[in-house]
């Protein structure tokens, strides 16, 4: 299960940018390419937390949807499943811009 390393990194950095004040919630933004499931994400961090500065802080997820570019119709379009074919012109020629990122969106110190 690689969601505890990520989640060792993630308290981590905040351990780092938190300078040693409590922390009460973390947002987390995990793509859904990203090969992190969230439930699991979610089940390590409050493993992980106990000892830290994120003991008593609450982590929320936001799931982002799988995006494509079309090179050639230079459309935008949210995909579902695996068919990265453009949908307006059925193209082969598109990119990825969203769906595979997974980063911390923001933390909350306690007062």
């Amino acid at each position: 299960m690689h969601e505890m390393s990520v989640v060792e990194s993630l308290v981590k950095l905040v351990e780092k940018y938190a300078n040693n004040k409590k922390v009460s919630k973390i947002v987390v933004k995990v793509g859904k390419l990203s090969g992190i499931e969230p439930y699991f994400l979610k089940e390590c961090f409050e493993v992980f937390k106990e000892n830290t500065i994120c003991s008593e802080a609450k982590m929320e997820i936001v799931e982002i949807e799988k995006k494509i570019f079309c090179e050639d119709c230079k459309k935008e379009f949210e995909i579902r499943g695996f068919d990265f074919r453009c949908p307006n012109c059925k193209s082969e020629n598109t990119k990825l811009i969203a769906g595979n990122e997974l980063y911390i969106e923001y933390i909350e110190i306690k007062e």
